[in-house]
């Protein structure tokens, strides 16, 4: 991860804290939660506090398990990183809307895509994986997300019939920020290269796939800039605009150089957090908009 030092904002807090094990995370999900939720959601754990910029994030004890209540067996919360919520707010799907979540599986973005829009519209929950999709449809249906559709296909693959309001396009990454996955371990110089290149297919396809004027959101869980801000770089290219993003709380902008490549002040739109700032993994976040 030393290569990364020049990029990541504050080293030693970034160093300190992702050794440090994050908050677990219970996101409120209105399908399904109770007018009382709050009350319920005290009295099955010791809530810490609620995250200021969402409402619905909760904030609990790290000792705590938050997939093994009956709460969460209804569909009241949902359990995610606190950062893996902050793509959908960039997205802020409105009530009617056509949607995609292109790489959609578990579902954990497909389901607050569908909590935002209160069921109303369409959301085409896809992913590749025939594996992946039994989790997909068992969150779908248990968090109440009736307007969502899967479908199981290769990405780049999805048939053209429909024309998309807002395209999330959460691309498959190298995990360089998932403590779980690989524990803050800096990936190989060929997954980067490979899974570089699949994020730029993916992106150009959802561009096609995304009406005039629509918003197209662009999320990984990774540091290196290859899949971060080439990417970024790549749909500038092809024509899309950047918009800012304010988060809401403290976070780096994206990356205009790194290792010998220029990617531009335009990337100061975009979003990179890291585990000091919310403790949480690590998420980087860039929006468009298709003006042609």
């Amino acid at each position: 991860m030393e290569k990364y030092k020049p990029i990541i904002d504050d080293w030693k807090a970034f160093k300190e804290e992702r050794d440090n094990h994050p908050f677990n995370i219970a996101r409120r999900n209105d399908l399904k939660a109770s007018d009382n939720f709050k009350e319920k959601i005290n009295e099955s754990f010791d809530v810490v506090e609620r995250a200021s910029w969402n409402e619905k994030i909760f904030r609990l004890k790290e000792t705590e398990t938050p997939g093994k209540t009956s709460l969460h067996w209804r569909g009241e919360y949902y359990v995610q990183e606190e950062s893996a919520a902050l793509p959908v707010e960039v997205l802020d799907p409105q009530p009617g809307e056509k949607v995609l979540d292109m790489c959609a599986a578990p579902g954990g973005k497909a389901t607050q895509i569908a909590d935002k829009m209160n069921n109303k519209g369409l959301v085409v929950a896809n992913d590749d994986s025939a594996q992946r999709m039994k989790s997909l449809h068992a969150n779908v249906y248990r968090t109440g997300a009736a307007c969502v559709t899967a479908t199981n296909y290769d990405g780049r693959q999805i048939p053209e019939d429909i024309k998309y309001d807002r395209i999330l396009v959460d691309a498959p990454c190298s995990g360089e920020g998932d403590r779980f996955y690989r524990n803050f371990k800096p990936a190989s110089e060929d997954e980067i290269e490979g899974l570089s290149k699949l994020q730029k297919q993916l992106a150009s396809k959802a561009t096609d796939l995304l009406k005039e004027d629509g918003v197209l959101v662009y999320s990984t869980c990774t540091i290196t800039p290859e899949e971060n801000e080439e990417v970024v770089k790549h749909l500038l290219e092809e024509g899309l605009e950047l918009e800012k993003i304010e988060p809401g709380f403290e976070h780096s902008k994206g990356v205009q150089n790194f290792d010998g490549k220029n990617y531009g002040e335009e990337m100061n739109k975009a979003v990179r957090v890291y585990p000091h700032h919310i403790n949480s993994g690590v998420i980087f976040v860039a929006k468009f908009r298709k003006s042609r």
